[in-house]
């Protein structure tokens, strides 16, 4: 959750995660279902923005909602400790750790090259993507993305730089 305005609460995720989804909802951690609506998507940095109307939300759900604070990416070493949070395999709020393993990396997923990514050993599972990659003063530095799926490839996952984002997202 990067923000909120008079109306609506502003969730960043990736773009592969809402493209072609016509029934969207967001599921909060007290297990409210609410629709949500994609503001904007970038599908070649993999961002996306939905909304989710505040009205439409139970007031004791609004009330523990907390806006994350975004880091400096830029900032981010080898060897920095990071958590990465998820939903992994959708079975509910996931959380694993690891620590940056590499930085400016590049990666092919379906003929899009993505660039600059933050390579890290937290494990990055299907149902992650979207989710906040954490620094240890607990600042968002990414939004987890892909990871490597091949056999004989274990703890190779990579989040798009929250530098790289922050344009996309204020646009």
């Amino acid at each position: 959750i990067l923000g909120k305005n008079d109306t609506e609460l502003l969730i960043v995720t990736n773009a592969h995660v809402v493209d072609g989804v016509s029934n969207l909802t967001c599921t909060f951690t007290d297990n409210e279902q609410v629709s949500a609506t994609v503001k904007g998507s970038k599908s070649n940095k993999d961002i996306a923005v939905v909304a989710v109307s505040l009205s439409s939300l139970k007031e004791s759900t609004a009330k523990s909602i907390a806006i994350a604070e975004l880091g400096d990416s830029d900032s981010v070493e080898l060897g920095d400790q990071v958590v990465a949070i998820g939903n992994a395999l959708g079975e509910g709020q996931s959380v694993t750790v690891g620590y940056v393993s590499a930085l400016n990396r590049s990666i092919v997923v379906d003929n899009t090259e993505y660039t600059n990514l933050i390579m890290t050993d937290a494990a990055i599972n299907p149902g992650n993507s979207g989710g906040a990659l954490v620094n240890a003063d607990g600042e968002v530095v990414g939004i987890n993305s892909a990871k490597v799926a091949v056999s004989g490839v274990e703890g190779i996952g990579f989040a798009i730089p929250i530098n790289t984002a922050k344009p996309i997202l204020k646009e």
